[in-house]
């Protein structure tokens, strides 16, 4: 990856000193003395002249690309604008723009929040509770947040099992409360 960085700040200076040209790879593959990814190159200028990039290339166009050379080598996921660290996610939650440089959409991408981690925090599950229509106390949702990061230190958990980690929890809260009330 330093040889990545120091291929597009070399390009990029290249292109400032008037440069018509720059020689890019496609996710890095076939990468020979500092060739530029595209992909990065195209981050880097979409940062110093996001009107002009955007209007002169479509960067939609750059997500198919590497979707077909990665196929093409067998590589597998692209996780760009992921995000799974609790402080990170809480603040990606609050405002993208504090670790998102760069739009994901310009590029045809969207942000994501990863919750069904080890490194998950209590903000990415009340995120994903309220995506699913859930309603929990912040200290119901910490409590959830234990049991989840539990199971994922167990085993990799998908999107799926953690959903179901959720809703049956959320099924135990409204179950308990049905029983208060028909004590009390």
């Amino acid at each position: 990856m330093l040889i990545c960085s120091s291929a597009v700040a070399n390009a990029y200076s290249a292109l400032e000193a008037g440069a018509t040209h720059i020689d890019t790879s496609v996710l890095g593959i076939g990468e020979r003395n500092g060739i530029a990814p595209l992909g990065a190159f195209l981050a880097r200028m979409i940062v110093a002249a996001p009107e002009y990039v955007k209007r002169k290339y479509d960067l939609h166009r750059l997500k198919d690309i590497e979707n077909i050379v990665a196929e093409a080598v067998h590589i597998t996921g692209f996780c760009a604008f992921t995000h799974k660290a609790g402080i990170h996610s809480k603040a990606i939650l609050n405002s993208p723009s504090t670790y998102e440089i760069i739009n994901p959409e310009d590029f045809g991408m969207s942000r994501y929040v990863h919750f069904a981690h080890r490194l998950t925090g209590w903000n990415s599950i009340k995120s994903r509770v309220e995506q699913l229509g859930l309603h929990m106390t912040d200290a119901q949702v910490k409590l959830l947040t234990t049991k989840i990061k539990a199971m994922a230190d167990v085993r990799p958990l998908a999107i799926d099992d953690a959903d179901s980690i959720i809703r049956a929890f959320h099924l135990d809260l409204q179950e308990k409360d049905t029983a208060e009330t028909w004590v009390n």
